[in-house]
């Protein structure tokens, strides 16, 4: 049974949060960045994904009814970044980038290089029952394939490929997994991460 927290200022979207791993960031690729004239930037159709951001440690409940869960301090799991790998270089990373927010749909995507902000205190919630419980948050990473196409494209300025990874900076979803029955891969992924053993 997942019990939904109270996160102030944030909105159920639709769909992702705790232990360090690697963040997500731009690596320019080491070919050299060529000018284009009149770049034309295709996209795939953008891949909209819960990812889990943020994890509190187990805590454990004894009373049959459960009671107030008061979770420690969420740690990161994953930090999602603003970014774009171009085999151009950083150059058409920018402007691939730029090009992506200006053709998307989603609102409000975040600047180029901005890192998802640091999640908040977590809430006193209440659980009806009595077992283990983590609570998790996670967030919608969006990830589009692009290729770019260079109008009358001189010589050594050929298409080159790039992929750009952003994520929906206002829809947080913190919720609290029951060990005993996490439903969903999202929740799968913070019981066992969390379930186990204290973070």
């Amino acid at each position: 049974m997942a019990v939904a927290l109270a996160v102030p200022g944030c909105t159920t979207a639709r769909q992702d949060r705790a232990l360090p791993a690697p963040s997500a960031t731009a690596v320019p690729s080491a070919a050299p960045a060529t000018d284009c004239v009149n770049p034309r930037y295709e996209f795939t159709p953008a891949v909209e994904q819960e990812t889990l951001t943020y994890l509190t440690p187990a805590v454990t409940l004894t009373a049959p009814d459960g009671g107030a869960l008061d979770l420690p301090g969420a740690l990161p799991v994953r930090t999602l970044t603003a970014s774009t790998v171009s085999s151009a270089g950083e150059a058409d990373a920018r402007r691939a980038y730029q090009a992506f927010v200006r053709q998307s749909p989603t609102p409000g995507l975040p600047e180029f290089g901005r890192e998802l902000e640091p999640y908040g205190k977590n809430p006193v919630t209440g659980v009806g029952h009595s077992g283990r419980f983590v609570g998790f948050a996670f967030n919608w990473g969006i990830t589009s394939s692009y290729v770019r196409h260079c109008e009358g494209a001189a010589p050594g300025q050929q298409d080159v490929s790039g992929t750009v990874t952003t994520f929906r900076p206002r829809f947080p979803v913190a919720l609290v997994v029951d060990c005993a029955e996490p439903r969903g891969e999202t929740q799968r992924q913070a019981a066992r991460l969390g379930c186990a053993a204290n973070v």
